[in-house]
């Protein structure tokens, strides 16, 4: 009779068993697919986003240019990336040339041309400086330019225009509609 009883015992404990593991694999399996669900949901995404963003581009050896970035987000459908802060340093046959400052901007990764947006400042190696909105850098031509209104001070003389075209150390410099001030 005891034997029975524990029989019984062990009978209920492995039925009990049994439905706690049916219990707990359909609970697991319904969580997986609603996991699934989630993640297909979720579209894909192509943009990257990089805090204390940096590029140097070299040639032989030499560096061309150094662009940083508080903040850079990549969107790789449209080879572009957008700046936040971006600090554009230039140099010619590894010698520093000019730095390129502005509020946002945008490099295209397929030519390395860049938009600097918003208020624009260049210093050069020279001590000048110039002040205007909007400069895009041409990386073939390595010549920046802009269509805005434009003021360049250097040692004895400040000139004002609206729009420029010059190489990266304002040495070439066309500048449309200029006024020049002389001390």
């Amino acid at each position: 009779m005891v034997s029975r009883k524990m029989e019984n015992k062990t009978t209920i404990k492995k039925i009990y068993l049994f439905i706690v593991f049916l219990f707990l694999s359909f609970s697991f399996c319904s969580c997986s697919e609603d996991e699934s669900n989630i993640i297909e949901e979720t579209p894909p995404t192509t943009e990257q986003t990089i805090e204390k963003f940096v590029i140097t581009e070299t040639k032989e050896g030499k560096i061309n240019t150094i662009l940083e970035a508080e903040s850079a987000v990549i969107d790789e459908d449209n080879k572009i990336v957008h700046l936040m802060l971006p600090k554009v340093k230039f140099y010619q046959e590894g010698k520093f040339m000019s730095i390129l400052i502005s509020e946002t901007g945008e490099v295209n990764l397929e030519n390395n041309n860049i938009k600097a947006l918003g208020k624009c400042t260049l210093d050069t190696a020279n001590n000048e400086h110039m002040q205007t909105r909007d400069v895009f850098y041409d990386a073939s031509t390595k010549m920046i330019s802009s269509d805005n209104d434009i003021k360049i001070t250097r040692k004895s003389e400040t000139i004002y225009g609206k729009g420029f075209k010059s190489d990266i150390d304002l040495n070439k410099i066309t500048i449309k509609k200029q006024r020049v001030l002389i001390d």
